[in-house]
């Protein structure tokens, strides 16, 4: 597979701040004219709220919509009830949501809700997933065979025996499906004396918890790595990790790059997570809600706004417009690795050092306490 060198962080900041101002710097006149205007309404359907990641995407989304002049309808919250976020679109489509945000319970499962807008000439902006189930207006995520990628090159740059625990997503979830996907592929070309032990989570922290623990009581000094495909199991397998002694003997990573992640990873808890930007989600998503609003006719080549150019991507047979932002992998330094890639991700990647200011976790935690605030020591 031919290696493609990712973009340095400073970069994708570059393209971050570039995105921003070409939505925000229009002249005086038009932009007193525009918020003159009657606010639109955008309709927002979420699964969660009670994430770290959830939380800070939420209060980035309440600061666009201000700036963006969009009425907030929502968030509406689904849990894991697909047959609920079906009605809860169905609700907004009806309170008079000019477009919907909605961050699928799963990539299937939205197909009520997608037929029941597009009949009444709303279209969906899908958030985090990509949709396998009709057509919606763009996908508004990160690239997820990355993330597995990533891990899978850190892991193996420094492991070459015993076993490595998968802290899995949700399977039936395109974001789970990618990252496991492209893991285990990745370590199959790249590791191959490694066992990995695949644990399904369904994203429920306590069952990450209680795996992780089985793990490690179970195989002890041979378990190397633990990858959490999610940040909620962090904390859990910190503290455990300390409790047995292997605080620093076995690797750990996480993906969503939240506060406290870059709080562990700084004091060398945490070995790497990949930075999930929930500012860039919001930003994308409500800049694509008002698009979708509006009309405006979007196509494969033009510039994203978290990626250098909007491309299709494909899930169950069903291809739709996506804005693929480029999420940094961080490490306590700057480091590169590379080996054999998989098809759809680069093979050779760049690391986001913690320190790096621009990161959407330190941001937000500079805003609240500090990275470390709150954040127990093992």
């Amino acid at each position: 597979m031919r290696f493609l060198k990712r973009r340095p962080a400073a970069l994708g900041a570059f393209l971050a701040v570039a995105a921003t101002a070409a939505v925000f710097a229009v002249p005086t006149s038009a932009y007193s004219a525009r918020t003159a205007a009657a606010p639109t309404p955008i309709g927002i359907a979420l699964t969660y709220n009670n994430t770290a990641f959830w939380a800070a995407y939420i209060n980035y989304e309440t600061q666009y919509a201000k700036q963006m002049n969009i009425k907030v309808l929502g968030p509406l919250l689904a849990g894991t009830n697909a047959s609920l976020q079906n009605t809860q679109v169905e609700d907004l489509v009806n309170e008079g949501a000019k477009a919907v945000v909605v961050n699928p319970e799963t990539a299937t499962s939205l197909g009520p809700a997608i037929a029941y807008a597009a009949k009444h000439g709303v279209q969906l902006i899908s958030l985090d997933t990509i949709v396998g189930v009709g057509k919606v207006y763009i996908v508004d995520r990160a690239s997820n065979l990355e993330y597995g990628e990533d891990a899978c090159l850190y892991i193996s740059h420094y492991v070459k025996s015993g076993y490595v625990v998968d802290i899995e997503g949700d399977l039936t979830s395109s974001n789970g499906a990618d990252r496991t996907n492209a893991f285990n592929q990745c370590m199959k070309e790249n590791d191959p004396g490694v066992k990995v032990l695949a644990d399904p989570t369904v994203w429920v922290a306590a069952t990450a918890a209680t795996d992780t623990e089985t793990a490690i009581n179970a195989y002890g000094s041979q378990v190397k790595a633990i990858y959490d495909q999610y940040s909620g199991p962090d904390p859990a397998a910190i503290a455990l990790l300390g409790s047995k002694g292997l605080t620093g003997k076995v690797i750990l990573g996480g993906d969503d790059g939240v506060a406290y992640e870059m709080c562990d990873i700084t004091r060398g808890d945490l070995n790497f997570a990949s930075s999930q930007p929930a500012n860039l989600y919001a930003q994308a998503a409500l800049t694509y809600a008002l698009d979708a609003a509006k009309g405006v006719v979007l196509k494969v080549g033009q510039p994203g706004i978290g990626a250098p150019a909007l491309s299709d991507v494909t899930y169950k047979g069903d291809t739709n417009l996506a804005d693929p932002i480029v999420a940094p992998f961080v490490t306590k330094t700057q480091m590169t690795l590379s080996g054999k890639g998989i098809p759809g991700a680069p093979g050779t990647i760049t690391t986001t050092p913690v320190t790096d200011a621009a990161l959407w976790g330190n941001t937000y935690g500079a805003s609240h306490g500090g990275d470390c605030s709150g954040v127990a020591k093992p």
